[in-house]
């Protein structure tokens, strides 16, 4: 689970760089400032939740696994229904409004990581702390 985890992370931080590189350096001037905006959301998006799936890979230890896995697996569909309509969409000026139909996916996204947020709500409040003894 850790391993998955650490990879799904590494891909999700690596491609949300490579993208806001695309966005400061091929995309800014070719679309409108709206869409750099829209594109540039996608990817602050991508990167906040790839910090949080790092956050969970390490709770890994203290939540139950079930809870852990429902967190992933929200956390990053919610990430691909918001960020990639997003980005998408974005650069509907350059493909001639091919992709203009995937804007009615990103709120999907937002409830799908809302889901995530309660599932780690019920996994505080249902955490029972495990004391560990000393040796002396």
């Amino acid at each position: 689970m850790t391993k998955q985890f650490l990879i799904t992370a590494s891909v999700l931080g690596a491609t949300a760089v490579i993208l806001d590189a695309v966005g400061s350096f091929v995309l800014k001037g070719n679309i409108s400032e709206t869409h750099l905006q829209e594109f540039n959301t996608g990817v602050l998006n991508q990167m906040f939740y790839t910090v949080v799936l790092l956050a969970i890979t390490f709770m890994n230890r203290y939540v139950v696994r079930a809870y852990l896995r429902s967190m992933y697996y929200l956390f990053l569909i919610g990430v691909i229904l918001f960020s990639v309509p997003m980005y998408l969409t974005s650069i509907s000026e350059l493909t001639g409004g091919a992709f203009s139909g995937l804007s009615a996916f990103p709120p999907f996204g937002s409830l799908v990581m809302i889901a995530g947020w309660i599932v780690l709500f019920i996994a505080g409040v249902t955490y029972k702390h495990k004391k560990q003894t000393s040796k002396t």
